[in-house]
């Protein structure tokens, strides 16, 4: 294996709705002629196992397989919304546009697709459509679209049971349009279940001169789908059947998910056994182009009501590499000199949780408010060790502060604005808060269900320990999943010795009188920067807050106001959440707007 040139952003517009992607380019010849293809899973597998999904692609570039890894229409960095009309037939047909870009850009004959869950379904689909795909990997597929959606369904209704009773003071959510399916905080319209419950793969014949070979992958132990396997061979592939042990690693919580090197290190071997006839015609390849893909774009538009904006690849150079975000932009008219930046909530890419910051991103660019969706070192796109995450406490580095600050500094250097509005969720409302209190650019922060505002490494024992961890219906939540036994274990190690500390360190606070959050908010108040927090029910913060008198004394703060999401998941994966979420999103950036009108003007953009 070589070095191989950083992975490059591609949107690919070939169909109706933009599809956005990353081209990991080979400096080596191609085993067999061969580039791949990958195709995402759904929702919350596919939120998960992003960061190892680029991780593959990088292994596979360096083995001399350019490798092309796309966001379906509707999902991510994509053109689209969840709601959008025929969502599977415009996933087949980018599917198909992307299989040809590659063959385009590489100069190679032969594709191999990876389709995880939804992703090998619809790669397969579009196979028997005609795509030019030579080789399946298909990890977790299931021979009927309908086998999806009931694991979907059952997901959703485990999580329904595990949020347990709202209060009597909250009111039920509207329900969803019949037929709809929303599971992990992603939807799929009544139009795509109905036509993903109606596919099914044993039923459609390969096209002539369809691919050779099929490497079917089980999900920790579950067999591959019998039915699945069997029409394969009948088609006329070679079919192998191999472990896929790693799949729940892969897609645990994004700070805890882990990349499945076992996996990687058996689907390169397998697609280096090229037939014969392949490698003979590979012979002649030379080492694919490490450009561009043939007819990518730097940018999109789309079109969101009556505006038309442009969203942008961009990063930022840091001492270890580069952060990744998308700016989001009017195309024409007038722009605010006002940005807005959307940071990660917790590991979860810049798509926000749930995509929420793509949705508000495109809303409020509309709205004339350029905004960037950023990556921060170690998660999504940007360079940098994710593994580091699986201690929370990464999360909350004064590190992360100042990439924050730098990212500022380079949208100012590029013309963008001056002055910036801070969102985020969990870790990014603390980046917000941090940022605001040390960058004089920064004149607004957003918070989102944060979990501190000062990081103190005894707080997660503490707050374990206040809320009855250790009692007996906590072990009923272990037997039922909802916490893990290592997590009782390492607080039944680390109480005895972090909860005298914190409680010590609070008693010599009071008594020489510091407060480090008062003072940071007089500071705030003083500087007229705006804060706005958000709370989800049974948030442990919000209750901290109060119990230590702080939401008592907001008149002594006039820049701070707060709000409540309805619901008590902290991700804001209920339906209701987010469309609260959203609303007063767009409620406080418009207070923003009205507060700075005409002290600063307009700036004429130009398509």
């Amino acid at each position: 294996m070589t070095g191989t040139p950083p992975p490059r952003a591609v949107y690919l517009c070939d169909g109706a709705v933009p599809v956005f992607g990353f081209f990991h380019a080979s400096v080596t010849p191609a085993p067999g002629g061969l580039a791949v293809l990958i195709c995402p899973p759904f929702g919350w597998d596919e939120i998960c196992s992003y960061r190892s999904r680029r991780d593959w692609a990088s292994d596979l570039a360096k083995a001399g397989f350019p490798t092309l890894r796309i966001d379906f229409p509707g999902t991510g960095d994509s053109g689209g919304a969840p709601r959008d009309r025929a969502q599977l037939a415009s996933w087949t047909a980018a599917v198909d546009a992307a299989a040809r870009h590659l063959r385009r850009a590489t100069g190679l004959d032969r594709v191999a697709a990876i389709g995880i869950g939804l992703g090998g379904l619809v790669a397969c689909r579009a196979l028997f459509e005609g795509a030019p795909i030579e080789e399946l990997v298909l990890w977790g597929v299931p021979s009927r679209g309908r086998a999806l959606i009931r694991e979907l369904s059952v997901f959703a209704s485990l999580e329904d049971s595990s949020i347990g009773a709202v209060s009597e003071e909250e009111l039920p959510p509207p329900p969803l349009p019949g037929h709809y399916v929303w599971a992990g905080g992603f939807v799929l319209n009544a139009e795509t279940v109905g036509d993903l419950e109606g596919l099914d793969l044993a039923e459609l014949q390969l096209p002539e001169g369809g691919p050779r070979r099929a490497l079917l992958l089980d999900r920790d132990g579950i067999s591959v789908d019998a039915r699945l396997e069997s029409h394969l061979r009948d088609s006329g592939l070679a079919v192998d059947v191999a472990s896929g042990e790693g799949y729940g690693a892969m897609i645990a919580k994004p700070h805890h998910a882990r990349c499945p090197v076992a996996v990687f290190a058996r689907v390169r071997s397998w697609l280096e056994r090229a037939p014969g006839d392949a490698l003979q015609e590979a012979s002649a390849q030379t080492s694919t182009d490490p450009g561009d893909l043939a007819e990518r774009h730097d940018s999109i538009e789309l079109a969101v009501g009556e505006a038309t904006i442009r969203e942008t690849p961009l990063t930022v150079r840091q001492p270890f590499g580069e952060l990744f975000g998308i700016l989001t932009e009017p195309a024409h008219g007038l722009t605010h000199e006002l940005c807005a930046v959307m940071l990660n909530a917790g590991a979860i890419r810049r798509v926000g949780p749930n995509r929420m910051w793509v949705e508000t991103a495109r809303r409020w660019a509309a709205r004339g408010v350029p905004t960037l969706r950023l990556d921060l070192q170690g998660i999504g796109d940007a360079d940098g060790d994710s593994e580091r995450f699986s201690e929370l406490a990464e999360l909350y580095v004064p590190e992360l502060v100042d990439q924050v600050c730098a990212t500022l500094e380079e949208l100012q250097r590029r013309g963008v604005a001056s002055r910036f509005v801070l969102a985020g969720l969990c870790s990014g409302a603390y980046w917000s808060f941090h940022a605001a209190l040390r960058d004089e650019r920064v004149v607004a922060a957003f918070m989102l269900n944060p979990q501190a505002l000062f990081w103190d490494p005894s707080l997660e024992a503490a707050r374990d320990f206040r809320r009855g961890v250790m009692r007996t219906s906590s072990w009923r939540r272990v037997l039922r999943g909802e916490v893990s036994p290592e997590r009782i274990l390492a607080l039944a190690y680390r109480a005895p010795f972090a909860l005298p500390r914190r409680w010590a360190a609070r008693r010599q606070a009071r008594r020489h009188g510091e407060d480090e959050l008062q003072d940071a908010l007089d500071r705030l108040r003083d500087t007229g920067k705006y804060v706005h927090f958000a709370f989800s029910g049974n948030e442990p913060l919000h209750e901290e807050l109060e119990r230590d008198g702080y939401l008592q004394r907001l008149d002594r703060w006039p820049n701070v106001s707060l709000e409540f999401i309805p619901g008590r998941v902290h991700t804001l994966r209920p339906f209701e959440s987010q469309r609260h979420a959203h609303e007063l999103l767009d409620r406080a950036l418009e207070d923003m707007l009205q507060r700075t009108a005409g002290k600063h003007a307009l700036n004429a953009t130009s398509g």
